[in-house]
């Protein structure tokens, strides 16, 4: 009986987190950073070759993979452009389900598509979804 009640009290704690703006924030930083990790991934580029693209120690780039970090906007914005990158801001209703896609315009390379945009569509392609309970789960530890 104990073990219901705690549940639903974290249950309703976590409900107040989640629409903290601290929360909203980080969950957002941390969504840009495994999307930046990923590209990065697929063009094979390091830690250390994004800190020499952005002007920065490789030092800092870590510290922004480890998080936590209040990243402005400026930041997400110098990260995103070291990589042939650019972010994308939307604001929605708090009830609507955002879904995103881009459209890519192909570069054909011997008559077949662009190998650096065939990696990171394949590397995206693998992530796996997470589901909003598990990746609420995830960010539990900002209670």
């Amino acid at each position: 009986m104990e073990k219901t009640n705690m549940s639903k009290s974290f249950g309703q704690l976590y409900a107040k987190v989640e629409s903290t703006p601290a929360y909203q924030a980080e969950k957002l930083a941390v969504s840009f950073l495994a999307e930046l990790n990923a590209f990065m991934q697929a063009h094979g580029l390091t830690n250390a070759d994004l800190a020499r693209r952005v002007g920065v120690s490789p030092a800092y780039i870590t510290k922004v993979f480890r998080g936590p970090s209040n990243m402005s906007i400026e930041t997400l914005t110098k990260l995103a452009d070291a990589v042939g990158c650019k972010v994308h801001l939307h604001l929605a209703n708090h009830s609507a389900d955002v879904r995103w896609f881009d459209v890519f315009q192909q570069r054909t390379v011997n008559r077949g598509i662009d190998p650096q945009a065939a990696d990171f569509m394949r590397v995206m392609n693998e992530l796996q979804p997470i589901s909003e309970a598990e990746n609420d789960e995830k960010f539990a530890f900002a209670a």
